[in-house]
């Protein structure tokens, strides 16, 4: 690690012994989704803990749902703004002392704020927890394991040198609300809230993780943007990440910089892929520097042949990236070997 950067400063609060969690969920047009999300934060093992709903301006039934709960939340209506102001919103409006996150699409296992409590409580040098997820499907059959790997630690190098560490999604985060407050409110850009969280709250302490399944992660077409096929968006998605993480360096006193155009596997593929190709020993550089990033981040086995492949049909067939990005690389398989366009 870059010595400049050994030391992470500022003191914490101790977490009380029964703290009070405040429970998030930002909501857009997921009323049929909602009422499991609401009840999975209700029927939790640990008790003390407030529920905050804030519904985006939705334009479905969700104002019924969440008003038929209405004695056991606190329900904020606002006009559409975005998953970052719905969250900056219910970030506001907290009391707890941890906070964490829930899409209104997605619900927690039973014991997840147990879980958390008890992590932050075993670890007070911790600013933000990652938990492992199961993906399921609109009905909740289980689709399988989400992520398995997860970063702890002081991650700063990785941001500043990758670009990334192995973080959780939005409804398996969660954080301590005094950090929070230095970094909100969360701007429109990045497009995910968690993209702008995860890149600049490990800039205020360590982060930690817990490798145990606490949230269902429910898979629709809507929220299934890892399969979009716009490169020059996707690529800018990468720029405003960059922008996240030098940003937050910059405002907690460090010099050094992430460099999207030399350091970013998944940016300099996609910029391969904008382009209609790339020499053939760009195309060897961008590989080896995959395999490198999975190296520092310490991905699971599956997880770095995946995005090695992803990567490198990017830069060696660029004309196959739509397919890939569409359907994934399972997708694309049975696409090519059966002609049939995978279901979602």
């Amino acid at each position: 690690m870059n010595k400049q950067i050994q030391q992470l400063s500022g003191e914490l609060t101790p977490v009380e012994a029964n703290p009070l969690v405040s429970v998030i969920i930002d909501n857009y047009n997921y009323a049929q989704y909602l009422p499991e999300a609401i009840e999975s934060v209700l029927n939790q093992s640990y008790r003390n803990f407030e529920l905050i709903v804030v519904d985006d301006g939705s334009k479905d039934n969700s104002r019924e749902v969440i008003e038929s709960y209405s004695d056991r939340l606190n329900a904020i209506f606002q006009p559409n703004g975005g998953q970052g102001s719905a969250l900056t919103t219910g970030i506001t409006n907290a009391k707890g002392q941890i906070i964490c996150f829930l899409d209104a699409d997605d619900y927690f296992h039973k014991d997840k704020l147990a879980k958390v409590v008890a992590s932050f409580q075993a670890h007070p040098d911790w600013v933000q927890i990652s938990h492992c997820h199961l993906l399921v499907d609109r009905q909740g059959a289980p689709l399988g394991p989400g992520s398995v790997v997860l970063s702890q630690g002081d991650v700063r190098d990785l941001l500043l040198q990758w670009g990334r560490y192995a973080w959780g999604l939005t409804s398996g985060l969660a954080f301590r609300r005094e950090v929070l407050q230095k970094v909100v409110p969360i701007p429109p850009k990045p497009r995910s809230a968690d993209t702008y969280l995860t890149s600049t709250v490990p800039f205020y302490g360590k982060v930690g993780c817990i490798n145990e399944t606490l949230m269902f992660y429910r898979v629709h077409g809507k929220n299934m943007q890892a399969y979009n096929d716009d490169t020059a968006w996707l690529m800018q998605i990468r720029e405003e990440t960059a922008a996240c993480i030098n940003n937050a360096a910059a405002k907690t006193g460090l010099t050094e910089r992430f460099n999207i155009q030399e350091r970013d596997a998944d940016y300099r593929s996609l910029k391969a892929v904008h382009a209609g190709g790339v020499p053939l020993k760009t195309a060897a550089q961008i590989i080896w520097l995959s395999i490198q990033e999975s190296s520092a981040i310490g991905r699971s086995p599956r997880d770095t042949l995946k995005r090695l492949i992803r990567r490198s049909m990017f830069v060696i067939f660029p004309s196959e990236s739509k397919i890939i990005l569409r359907y994934g690389i399972v997708g694309y398989l049975r696409f090519k070997f059966t002609g049939k366009q995978p279901q979602r």
